[in-house]
């Protein structure tokens, strides 16, 4: 993505959003992460499958005067409001219908494991950790996935 932006998140916020956009076009919304789902009004202002992502950490070491080597986490949250059962007695094709979110998940997974942007100003993602969250009082099932990459920033 060619962009004017000089900040590490901001650009690398925009060619993620593409790269899910492209690999995973079962995702109906992707944004950041305001928390979103932590109250039912804004359901309304969500589609789903959602995606919302956020870079809840990173760390720097210094390599020089100017410039500091950078590892970042970033938090990539499917939302899905579920709408069948998967109960044990329930048709196959019921249960295949509640579980589709397991199969978007790996799509998700697949698109962003190690990826990078074309003009590799980050290392690869790296999954390091799955997470359920799950929103029953509001009707969510919510998947934490976290990935990490790295980065140099130059202050010249």
């Amino acid at each position: 993505m060619d962009l004017n932006l000089v900040s590490f998140f901001a650009r690398y916020y925009l060619d993620i959003c593409e790269r899910i956009r492209t690999e995973v076009p079962e995702i109906e919304w992707i944004e950041q992460d305001f928390g979103q789902d932590v109250f039912d009004k804004w359901r309304p202002n969500v589609a789903f499958p959602a995606v919302l992502i956020d870079f809840p950490a990173a760390s720097y070491d210094a390599e020089a005067a100017t410039s500091q080597f950078g590892e970042v986490t970033m938090s990539v949250r499917l939302l899905v409001a579920p709408f069948t059962q998967s109960y044990e007695e329930a048709p196959i094709e019921v249960k295949e219908d509640a579980l589709q979110y397991f199969e978007i998940e790996q799509k998700l997974i697949n698109a962003l494991h190690g990826w990078q942007p074309e003009d590799e100003y980050c290392q690869p993602l790296v999954r390091s950790s799955i997470q359920s969250n799950n929103r029953n009082d509001i009707g969510l099932r919510i998947r934490n996935l976290a990935f990490t990459t790295a980065y140099e920033e130059d202050f010249e």
